[in-house]
């Protein structure tokens, strides 16, 4: 599977929908996107297999963020992500709050997670010859 290229897919959906005023699925998509970006890259990360297949992604972050330092923490962003993945598909309070200002957060949101993960996470010789050693 490859994560990436369904990240950029769902990133895609989450600006379409956006766009069309349907903020609240956006926001979900949003948050999917992020997990899929983080998971892109957690190959590269020690203990990064051990979360491939969950919904972890406070703990996918931390372990790329250990292997690939960020140049500004984005922990907030993630929990931000993690927090909403649910409550967006599922909500169960006030929808009021999805709106097109809170949309766009996320949606800076993924942005910010997407450049670590193309421009931080970058594998080097020693990355590959220890993936394809295994």
């Amino acid at each position: 599977m490859n994560f990436y290229d369904n990240a950029i897919e769902v990133h895609k959906a989450a600006e379409v929908l956006y766009d069309n005023e349907q903020y609240r699925m956006s926001v979900a998509n949003a948050c999917l996107a992020m997990e899929l970006y983080l998971k892109s890259k957690l190959h590269l990360a020690d203990k990064g297999e051990n979360y491939a297949y969950s919904h972890d992604t406070i703990n996918m972050y931390i372990q790329l963020a250990k292997r690939y330092k960020p140049d500004e923490d984005l922990l907030k962003l993630v929990k931000l992500g993690k927090k909403y993945f649910n409550e967006s598909r599922y909500p169960h309070g006030d929808r009021a709050i999805y709106t097109k200002a809170f949309a766009q957060e996320f949606l800076d949101c993924v942005e910010s997670i997407k450049s670590y993960i193309d421009d931080v996470c970058v594998a080097n010789i020693d990355d590959l010859q220890n993936k394809f050693r295994k």
